[in-house]
């Protein structure tokens, strides 16, 4: 059963404000590597893909952890 199902969550806040912070994160990696396509070398390139692809994966995590939060708590 849910501990606390008080309107302010200060974890749910927490998560919220990470998966806010990743999320645009990650929409500045898209931004950049959209930006350099054609003008970077294929280095530069694939250092920024990879950048991209993990600013994803932590945009992702932080979501599910927000969900399985709300899930469990409750709130």
């Amino acid at each position: 059963m849910p501990e606390n199902k008080s309107a302010q969550c200060e974890e749910k806040t927490r998560l919220v404000s990470e998966y806010n912070r990743a999320t645009t994160i990650f929409s500045d990696a898209v931004e950049q590597l959209h930006k350099r396509i054609g003008t970077s070398s294929k280095d530069e390139y694939e250092s920024l893909t990879r950048a991209t692809e993990d600013a994803r994966m932590q945009a992702e995590e932080a979501r599910l952890m927000m969900e399985r939060h709300v899930k469990d708590h409750g709130c």
